[in-house]
């Protein structure tokens, strides 16, 4: 371990030593880490670039080589007066590593537009450490972003996959500890007709009313559209009053992937309960101190109406 940080302090010691100084038009001066090649960028093409950005307190805000897509910048003829971040960009060329600070003020009033948010000195130094991996054409940059995007949703869909696995091993293990027969949906839900509706089911485009409750597996109650089960689970919400079925389009995503599924197998009068994996649920997503990351959902649904 000591021999690795001495590595790391060494190469940072010399990484500053044979840095230098540059300028912009403006007069504001930065470090050049490792220069390239000094052809500089044409107007309109895109500066590819590996981003990092933290505050004074060493908290990195952004780090483009730890997401699915670089940081793009488009080489402009001019640029708004005090901007020191596109001022650099500016500056740069192919192959080049460089590293400066900026105020909190001017970071947030001259580049990003906004307030500074609360709990950050305005006098704070954010520091930048910019890498450019190429400059490329609009055209070439529209081309890698679609590759991107589609390793991405490629990523995606295996983690989703594996996820579901997951969640059918954990949703037929409680299902069999409970001696429930559920029948089961392509996709993954299952789900007990707990009284039969009449008429059509439900279709896309149709409004429809739904009664329901939502647990989890350990049979935590964390929603409920009746007012006397949401009292006898704590948690009822004196601002939700009047507590009644809730309305839907179906096929217009106001609900999670796994009510539109239920809900297009539902007809008026119908009572299921529903056993959705997290991936139709809410996926990787905390949506609540009850609802962590990749939590499966039940909910007892009635559909009351259809419209």
């Amino acid at each position: 371990m000591k021999k690795s940080i001495a590595a790391v302090m060494l190469v940072a010691m010399t990484l500053f030593a044979c840095s230098t100084t540059k300028e912009t038009k403006s007069g504001y001066k930065y470090n050049v880490v490792r220069a390239g090649d000094g052809k500089a960028p044409e107007t309109g093409q895109i500066l590819i670039l590996n981003m990092l950005f933290k505050d004074a307190k060493d908290s990195v805000w952004s780090d483009s080589q730890k997401g699915d897509f670089p940081t793009m910048v488009q080489a402009q003829d001019s640029i708004p007066p005090g901007d020191i971040v596109l001022e650099v960009f500016q500056t740069l060329t192919k192959g080049d590593s460089v590293t400066f600070q900026v105020a909190a003020q001017d970071l947030f009033q001259k580049t990003f537009r906004s307030p500074i948010p609360p709990g950050v000195e305005p006098e704070g130094l954010f520091t930048f450490e910019i890498g450019v991996t190429d400059i490329i054409s609009e055209d070439d940059a529209r081309k890698l972003q679609n590759d991107l995007m589609a390793k991405m949703n490629e990523k995606e869909a295996e983690k989703q996959k594996e996820q579901l696995a997951i969640d059918t091993v954990l949703i037929d293990n409680y299902l069999k500890e409970k001696s429930i027969v559920a029948q089961r949906t392509p996709s993954g839900i299952r789900y007990v007709i707990e009284k039969q509706g009449q008429g059509a089911t439900a279709q896309q485009g149709q409004t429809v009313r739904i009664n329901y409750s939502g647990f989890l597996l350990d049979g935590r109650c964390f929603d409920s559209s009746i007012e006397s089960i949401a009292r006898d689970n704590n948690v009822f919400n004196e601002l939700r009053k009047p507590y009644e079925p809730i309305e839907v389009v179906l096929g217009y995503r106001q609900v999670i992937a796994g009510w539109e599924e239920a809900i297009g197998l539902m007809n008026k009068g119908a009572k299921f309960t529903v056993y959705i994996p997290s991936g139709l649920a809410y996926g990787p997503q905390k949506r609540s101190d009850l609802i962590a990351e990749n939590t499966i959902l039940k909910f007892d649904m009635e559909l009351v109406e259809i419209k």
